[in-house]
């Protein structure tokens, strides 16, 4: 990776990121300006060895843009927020701390610099309030259906309401299929909603990166950390609509 302009530090942290291919996927751009902005994609649970790497990349920067979903913003966003980490919370507990959490929790953490959540706007887009809602919807039903079983004991026409509704959703499901084939295109999500949770925040995500570097001129370099399968489409955006160059 050419990106001589990063201190040692940051290269070295980066690389051995790299080479923890089950946890990161490590990119880098050049900003319009010259500046380089590492891209690190994560898994948001890892072990410990991988952890403590992530720790090592953010800490190697002063300026840190880190992907957080704005669910007091989002319709729904607080309940999604709760279907998505409650089963995290219950793995890492299962494991009895083997299993470590997200390296954005650790950039957050850092007593020094700054660290940016790049998904903070104004406005949310109308389609990450569907999405959201939708996905709540989803994971909602998809547990009370492993409870069907006993829901059908205490009451069978709530039990075949929730088996109708499974299979609605899995039906829906194949159109997961186009709207992956077409999501670098802005109504994707329209095909399918769960497709927003990726391409929605990736918009956000590179607006916010411009905004982390305009208002931080003076920091010669920075590290996004985000879900490694926002980093196809946020690399994209950031390269087609904001004149960032690959490295």
């Amino acid at each position: 990776m050419a990106v001589e302009d990063l201190p040692e530090g940051a290269r070295r942290a980066l690389e051995r990121a790299r080479a923890e291919k089950w946890s990161y996927a490590v990119r880098a751009v050049r900003a319009p300006d010259g500046r380089v902005v590492a891209i690190l994609g994560e898994a948001h649970l890892k072990l410990a060895k991988a952890s403590e790497i992530g720790k090592d990349v953010v800490g190697n920067f002063e300026l840190r843009g880190v992907e957080t979903f704005q669910r007091k913003q989002v319709v729904g966003g607080r309940a999604l927020g709760v279907v998505i980490n409650a089963p995290r919370v219950l793995l890492r507990t299962l494991s009895f701390g083997a299993i470590k959490g997200s390296t954005i929790t650790d950039a957050k953490q850092l007593p020094s610099g700054y660290t940016v959540e790049l998904e903070r706007a104004k406005r949310m887009p109308f389609g990450l309030h569907v999405t959201s809602l939708y996905m709540t919807a989803f994971f909602v039903v998809a547990f009370l259906g492993l409870l069907a079983p006993l829901i059908s004991a205490i009451s069978p026409g709530l039990a075949l309401v929730i088996a109708v509704l499974v299979v609605a959703f899995q039906v829906h499901l194949l159109a997961l299929i186009p709207a992956i084939a077409l999501r670098r295109y802005s109504f994707s999500w329209v095909i399918h909603p769960m497709i927003g949770i990726l391409t929605l925040r990736d918009e956000l995500m590179a607006a916010g990166t411009v905004r982390m570097l305009e208002d931080h001129p003076s920091e010669r370099a920075a590290v996004v950390v985000m879900g490694r399968a926002h980093l196809p489409g946020y690399e994209r955006i950031l390269v087609e609509r904001y004149g960032f160059r690959r490295l």
